[in-house]
Parts: C-alpha cells; sequence; structure tokens
C-alpha cells in the first residue's frame, strides 16, 4: 500500500514541483521498495534523487543539505542490502565528510555513519580500518553509556565481533561480556537481540576452549529466537549453524550435521538476503563431511560455498580465505595434492594481506603448503614455505616442539638439496631445543641424535 501511494505521489510532481519536491517522492518511493526487499528498484530511485539534488546548482544545493544525507545513507544502505559493500562503503566515507564537515551536526548521526562505515570495512575484508572505525565510535560513545547504554552495548559488541574476525579473541571477551551484561539490565529476557549478543558470546567462548559455556549460551540464544520467529525464519538457521559449530568443537559431528542440514534449505529459500549466512553453514557442513571421511560430498559443498562467496565478498575477505583452507584441506585427504597446493597458495595471499605473520591461521597454512611439497619431493619449494615458519617461530616460539620438527625437516630438504652443512645447523638446533625440553634418552632427543647422524626422517605436524 505503501509503494502504490508514494508511486501515485511520484507520478503527480509534475514540471511544477520542486525539485525537493521531486526528490522527496523518490526518496519515499525507494524507502518503500526497500522494505518490500526489493534492493534494486530502490537502488534506481534513490540514485535519480542524488542526480536530481547534484544538478540542482549551488544555491539549491545548499537548501537541500539534509536531503542529500538521507539519500546518500539510504542509498548506501541499499548496496549493503546486496551485498555490495565496496560501494556501500564509498558513500558511507563521502557521507561521514559531509557529516563533520558542518559543525551543527548531532553527533548522533555522525555515530550511525561511523557504524556503518566500520561494518562495511568488515565485510569487505578491511579489518584493520573496522577496528580502528570501531574503537573511535567507542570512545566517542563512553561518555555517553549511562544515558545511552544499549547503543553502548552494540558499539562493544561490533568492536567484540570484529576483534574475533581477527583472531584477538581473549580481548573480545570482556567486551562481548559488558555487552550482553547491559542488555540484560535493560532488555527483557526473551528480546530478539539478547539472542544476537548471545550467539557472538557463545562463538567467541568456542574459540578460546570453553565448550561448554559456548554451547550453554548459543542454546539460550536459539530458544530466544524460536520463541520470537516462525520455524522457517532465516535469523533460527543463523543461531542453529551457531549451535552446530559448538557441538562439532565438543567433537559431535554428527549433531553438527544434522543441525547444518537443517539450516541450508531454510537460508537458500531466503536467498539473496541470507547469502553471507549460506555460505557460513556450506563451508561448515564440508568441514564436517571432511572431517567425518565424506570427502567427496565435502568438496561438492565447499565448491558450491566458494563460487558464492566470489560471486558478492571481496577476493581477499577473510571468509574466502577460510573457505579455501577448508577445500584444500578436503582434496589433500583425496590425495589430490596439486589442487590442494593451488587453494593453500590462494588461502595464504589472503590471510597474510589481513592478519599478522604470527597469527596460527598463517603458520597453519605454512606447515601445510610446506608438508605437501616436501611429500612431492618439490625440496625448493618446501624449504622456503619452512624457512618462512622458521622466522616466524623464532618470533613467537624459538624454543617449542614445533620449531624443533620444523628445523627438523629443513634439514632432510638441505640434505636433498646437497646443503649438507646448512642441514647440520639447522639439525642441531632441533637437538639443542628438544634437549633442553625432555628428559634423557627420551624418543625425540634418540631422533633428532638420529637425524644429526645423517638419517633425517620426516616430520609431519
Amino acid at each position: 500500500v505503501a509503494a502504490r501511494l508514494c508511486h501515485e505521489r511520484l507520478k503527480a510532481t509534475g514540471v511544477s514541483a520542486t525539485i525537493k519536491q521531486r526528490c522527496l517522492a523518490l526518496y519515499d518511493m525507494g524507502l518503500a521498495l526497500q522494505q518490500m526487499i526489493k534492493p534494486q528498484d530502490a537502488q534506481m530511485h534513490f540514485v535519480k534523487a542524488l542526480q536530481l539534488i547534484e544538478n540542482s546548482g549551488e544555491s539549491a544545493k545548499v537548501t537541500m543539505v539534509q536531503e542529500h544525507r538521507l539519500v546518500l545513507g539510504q542509498l548506501a544502505a541499499c548496496y549493503e542490502q546486496q551485498e555490495m559493500f565496496v560501494e556501500a562503503q564509498g558513500l558511507y566515507e563521502a557521507l561521514l565528510l559531509e557529516l563533520n564537515e558542518r559543525p551543527e551536526t548531532d553527533k548522533r548521526d555522525i555515530a550511525v555513519a561511523m557504524n556503518n562505515l566500520a561494518y562495511n570495512y568488515s565485510k569487505s575484508g578491511q579489518l584493520q580500518q573496522a577496528l580502528d572505525t570501531y574503537k573511535q565510535l567507542l570512545e566517542m560513545k563512553s561518555a555517553d553509556a549511562p544515558t545511552e547504554p544499549l547503543s553502548f552495548a552494540i558499539t562493544l559488541a561490533n568492536l567484540g565481533h570484529c576483534l574475533m574476525e581477527t583472531g584477538q579473541y581473549e580481548q573480545s571477551l570482556p567486551m562481548l561480556e559488558k555487552s550482553v551484561s547491559i542488555s540484560r539490565e535493560c532488555l527483557p529476557g526473551d528480546h530478539l537481540d539478547m539472542a544476537e549478543g548471545l550467539r557472538n558470546l557463545s562463538s567467541c567462548y568456542k574459540h578460546l576452549g570453553d565448550v561448554r559455556k559456548s554451547i550453554q549460551l548459543c542454546e539460550e540464544a536459539v530458544a530466544i529466537a524460536s520463541h520470537c520467529l516462525p520455524t522457517q525464519h532465516p535469523r533460527i538457521a543463523v543461531y542453529l549453524s551457531q549451535l552446530a559449530s559448538c557441538y562439532h568443537k565438543a567433537g559431535d559431528l554428527d549433531s553438527s550435521i544434522r543441525l547444518t542440514g537443517q539450516c541450508v534449505p531454510i537460508l537458500k529459500q531466503n536467498l539473496p538476503s541470507t547469502r553471507s549466512d549460506l555460505c557460513t553453514a556450506l563451508n561448515n557442513l564440508g568441514l564436517y563431511y571432511s572431517e567425518k571421511g565424506m570427502v567427496n560430498e565435502a568438496i561438492v559443498v565447499l565448491e558450491e560455498c566458494l563460487v558464492a562467496e566470489r560471486s558478492f565478498l571481496a577476493p581477499s575477505h577473510p571468509s574466502v580465505g577460510t573457505t579455501l583452507w577448508n577445500l584444500g584441506s578436503a582434496y589433500f585427504k583425496r590425495e589430490d595434492c596439486a589442487r590442494a597446493t593451488e587453494l593453500f597458495r590462494e588461502c595464504l595471499s589472503i590471510r597474510e594481506n589481513c592478519l599478522p605473520a604470527t597469527h596460527p591461521g598463517v603458520i597453519a597454512v605454512l606447515w601445510e603448503l610446506g608438508d605437501i611439497a616436501l611429500i612431492q619431493q618439490q625440496y625448493a619449494e618446501s624449504l622456503q614455505m619452512y624457512r618462512r615458519l622458521h622466522d616466524t617461530l623464532c618470533v613467537t616460539f624459538p624454543k617449542s616442539e614445533d620449531m624443533a620438527t620444523v628445523c627438523d625437516n629443513m634439514g632432510i630438504c638441505y640434505v636433498k638439496l646437497a646443503k649438507l652443512n646448512d642441514a647440520e645447523v639447522v639439525l642441531t638446533e632441533s637437538l639443542r631445543i628438544r634437549t633442553a625440553t625432555y628428559p634423557a634418552g627420551h624418543d625425540k632427543i634418540v631422533a633428532s641424535e638420529r637425524q644429526c647422524r645423517g638419517t633425517p626422517v620426516l616430520c609431519m605436524v
């Protein structure tokens, strides 16, 4: 009904109407279409409204500052609705610049623009920019926390979620806990926003290894969502997918596969708005199949996920990297080393772009690439990966068993490449680490001594 009324109003704005009247008619029609989940049609109307303002001349533009901001914001939201995050990001940057240039701007408008910009940075894989923006926003909102606690809680949750995306789970946990605590004080126990906060907190506990707490929080989130929403609602599917990942962490693969299998059809019924959540569910399902030994099923699901992600995410987005990692692992299990290597290299490129060199995700890919090359007797390529691992572990865990294993495998490569002096150096380093770590006569020390005597043995992690 609203769309029909807006359409009639738009038709009634003839040549006698002012630019502002035509602009607002287009804007209202765009809003109605956006609510009807017709983002492409809405986009067309917002673009026309924006063009009207920008072509109206300087004197007219001065009188339509507010309308310009409204259209910019809604057009950006429209791009966001279509998961065109880079396009949305550009508009939010322009909007924020415009808001900051005017001293009379309400700081709440600036906060909304900053929050939206940070979200789009995150979705387009620019995680450091997202973190920086969320931190600025949190500092801005801290002063208003007593009077606007829910707004402060949302910013805490967003920053905490972004920290999780960069693997900083210990820093994320107190923010997410504080956000949930504030929400419990301000909202009814069965409020849908509570479910989202609980889901994020559950995810953080899962990554920190507290599986029981993770399952408890996620089951509470599912119960709230099930009370508030119809059974086929995509948001319930998202929470079930999260619960499945918690059971996976607990080692219950059958429950993980069953719950994720329930999610996928619901999410597919609600495309395109569920593309991101569908890809997460497909990625997880592929991982569960792979660990269950159902490698062919895993590859089919993960290939579908990778095609879907590349259709709407930036090429360097961390989620694409995760899918490449899982798919590479599945192909490796099927003994297709060439395809696995190709996928792992793509994954490494993405992770090095958005994660620090010492991040476990980067280290894991280097291990896989080094091991696969070694298995295929590609000693120069293998050595290149192990050297990079060695440099990283020198910073993080210089006297660890992992470092000793890297030295062992570097020793194998050097021997095969006829670089015996270099082999002696790294194998001696391995022996020194193990002698300082284990009691005399330990199997690890015996193995290192044997390596040094010239019989290197392949060590896999």
